[in-house]
């Protein structure tokens, strides 16, 4: 006997039902021990199936799954998050260098210091405005309004984060 024929799977003889060759089979490998010691032994198997996915599209929705890819939407809806949360973190490190400089700074040094912080918070009120558009996309694609985004508010930004919000014409001061 050749190493092809222990290693192929045995063939259904072309009498026998494919229920009774399907038992067989697997009463086989439970004498033979191929299902012992399996990961996740003794337990249920996890339900990976959407309640809220109607049964016709479930199948669809398992392969694009199980091949590791996800929808289009929810790429997009991770990249906005990941941008959100990068944004917050950048005004975060440029407040901290604020406040710090800003507490040690010579008279002389705080309107450079300042021109500075309003460059800062120019770049972030421009990542907002690059990530609400991402929003309004995503918003577009998304197959359900309670999947939607809010658009981010910078003033709500700075609230959010405890940051001052800058005077109005903080930006109009420095620019000139």
């Amino acid at each position: 006997m050749s190493d092809r024929d222990i290693n192929s799977p045995k063939r259904k003889p072309p009498a026998t039902s494919w229920d009774n060759w399907i038992e067989e089979s697997i009463r086989a490998a439970q004498e033979r021990g191929d299902f012992d010691n399996l990961p996740g032994q003794g337990k249920p198997l996890p339900d990976w199936r959407n309640p809220h996915l109607p049964h016709d599209q479930q199948m669809a929705h398992d392969l694009i799954r199980n091949s590791g890819h996800t929808l289009p939407w929810v790429d997009d809806a991770r990249e906005i998050d990941r941008r959100i949360e990068a944004a917050r973190q950048q005004l975060l490190r440029n407040d901290a260098w604020y406040q710090e400089r800003r507490q040690k700074a010579r008279t002389k040094e705080i309107p450079a210091i300042e021109a500075t912080w309003c460059k800062h918070r120019t770049r972030f009120e421009e990542d907002v405005a690059e990530i609400n558009s991402l929003i309004d996309t995503y918003n577009l694609k998304a197959p359900s309004t309670q999947l939607h985004k809010f658009r981010l508010i910078p003033t709500e930004e700075y609230k959010r984060l405890n940051i001052d919000a800058p005077p109005s014409n903080l930006r109009d001061t420095v620019a000139r």
